[in-house]
């Protein structure tokens, strides 16, 4: 019974990793779509459409990051991390 406890915590932990691993890579995902954006408004002739993406920009990639990290919180929730 231990031994299968054992292989259960390894399981369980390798999973929080996998789901970390993960959830890093989204946050940096919707960090370089954020950017893209921001350096696309510094590259433009129109002021309008600059400020737009510019904005665009902010506002992407801090709501994917902040969405990304509260679904890795539910996640962790469910799963019992804490």
């Amino acid at each position: 019974m231990a031994e299968r406890r054992r292989r259960e915590h390894v399981q369980a932990e390798r999973d929080k990793f996998r789901d970390y691993v993960l959830t890093a890579l989204a946050c940096l995902g919707w960090c370089a779509v954020g950017l893209g954006f921001i350096a696309w408004s510094v590259h433009t002739t129109d002021e309008t459409l600059g400020r737009t993406a510019f904005y665009a920009g902010i506002g992407l990639g801090n709501a994917g990051i902040i969405y990304t990290l509260l679904a890795a919180y539910r996640r962790g929730e469910k799963r019992g991390d804490w």
